[in-house]
C-alpha cells in the first residue's frame, strides 16, 4: 500500500471513532467514563505507534531498493570501464577453461597490467613450480602440439604451419631425407629427451634451428600465446622459450620450437656434453663428439645468454 493510502485510512479510522463518539452522546448512550477515555487515548496511541512503524519499514525498504541500484549501476559502470582499458592486444579467449590439459587463463581473470608481467610472474600465476617438479610428463602427443599450434597462429603468426611430411612428434624437415637425426622418449630418470637415431659422427649438424624455431615479435605476443595456452601447455612454453641474440648487437628475442627439438636437455658435466650451436647468436647445433645410436643429445644452455628482462619480460 502506498503512503498516501495509508493515510487516508488512517484518517477514515480517525473520522469513524469521532462520529461513533459523538452519536452515542447525541443519543443518550450515555457519558464516557474516564476509563472509557483512557482506553480510547490508548488505542489511539497504538493504532499510530503501529502506523508510525509500518511506515518507517517501507522507508528502510525504499532505501534499500535504491541503495541497490545505485551500486548495481555503479558496477556496470566500473565493469564497462575495465573493460575499457583493456588492451586491443588481449589474448582473445572465452573465459577461464578446463581440459584434460589443465585450466586456460585469458585476459578475463587478469588484471588490466597483464602486458606488464615478467616471466616469473607468469609461471607464479599458472603454478608451474608444482607442476615442473611433481608431474612425470608424457611426450607430447600430436593433439599437444595442435594445441600449442592453434594458440601460435592465433595469437603471433596466423601462417605458421607443420611441415606436411615431418611431424612435430619426429621433428621438422631437416633435409631432404626428412626428420633430424634422433627422437624423443622419456629417459631412465623420467625426463623427456633426445636420442641419436643413428650414429652421428664428430662436426655433423645435428639440428637446423632456422628450419624449426619460431621468433616472437615482442614479448607481448609472448604473453598473449602464453595466456592463450592451457596450463600444463603454459608451463611447458616457459619451460621451452628460450632469450637470444640472432645477431652481435642485435635485439634480445624470445624464441621456442613447436616439435620435439625442444626437447634437447643439457649435460650435467663438459664431458657430457655433444652437440652445441657454433655461437650465441647461431642455431646451428654441431656434434661435438660422436654420438652413438640411441645415446642421449645433450647441449650447454648457458650458450644462449637468460635475459627476460632485456627481450621485455
Amino acid at each position: 500500500m502506498a503512503f498516501g493510502q495509508r493515510n487516508v485510512a488512517a484518517a477514515a479510522a480517525k473520522k469513524s471513532r469521532t462520529e461513533v463518539l459523538h452519536v452515542d452522546i447525541e443519543s443518550g448512550g450515555g457519558d464516557m467514563t474516564v476509563d472509557d477515555d483512557k482506553k480510547y487515548v490508548k488505542e489511539n496511541r497504538s493504532t499510530k505507534h503501529l502506523l508510525a512503524q509500518q511506515r518507517a519499514s517501507v522507508i528502510l525498504f525504499v532505501i534499500a531498493l535504491t541503495l541497490g541500484f545505485l551500486l548495481d549501476r555503479s558496477y556496470i559502470a566500473l565493469t564497462a570501464a575495465n573493460n575499457s582499458t583493456k588492451s586491443d592486444d588481449a589474448p582473445r579467449g572465452s573465459g577461464r577453461e578446463e581440459n584434460k590439459f589443465g585450466f586456460t587463463l585469458n585476459v578475463n581473470d587478469l588484471p588490466n597490467d597483464w602486458v606488464e608481467w615478467g616471466f616469473d610472474r607468469i609461471r607464479r600465476k599458472f603454478k608451474c613450480d608444482q607442476y615442473v617438479h611433481n608431474a612425470i610428463k608424457p611426450l607430447p602427443s600430436m593433439e599437444y602440439w595442435q594445441i600449442i599450434l592453434d594458440a601460435y597462429n592465433k595469437e603471433v603468426d596466423a601462417s605458421y604451419k607443420f611441415d606436411e611430411l615431418v611431424p612435430p612428434t619426429q621433428g621438422y624437415r631437416f633435409n631432404e631425407e626428412g626428420a633430424p637425426p634422433y627422437y624423443a622418449k622419456v629417459s631412465k630418470n623420467k625426463d623427456r629427451g633426445l636420442f641419436a637415431s643413428r650414429d652421428i659422427k664428430k662436426g655433423e649438424l645435428v639440428h637446423d634451428g632456422t628450419k624449426s624455431d619460431v621468433v616472437f615479435p615482442d614479448a607481448k605476443a609472448w604473453r598473449r600465446f602464453v595466456f592463450a595456452l592451457p596450463r600444463r601447455a603454459a608451463c611447458d612454453v616457459t619451460e621451452w622459450s628460450w632469450t637470444q641474440r640472432l645477431e652481435h648487437g642485435g635485439p634480445m628475442k624470445i624464441l621456442m620450437a613447436i616439435n620435439i627439438s625442444i626437447l634437447m636437455n643439457m649435460g650435467n658435466t663438459p664431458k657430457q656434453i655433444n652437440a652445441v650451436p657454433e655461437s650465441s647468436t647461431s642455431s646451428l647445433f654441431y656434434a661435438t663428439q660422436d654420438i652413438k645410436k640411441d645415446q642421449e643429445i645433450l647441449t650447454d644452455y648457458e650458450i644462449y645468454e637468460t635475459r627476460y628482462d632485456l627481450a621485455g619480460l
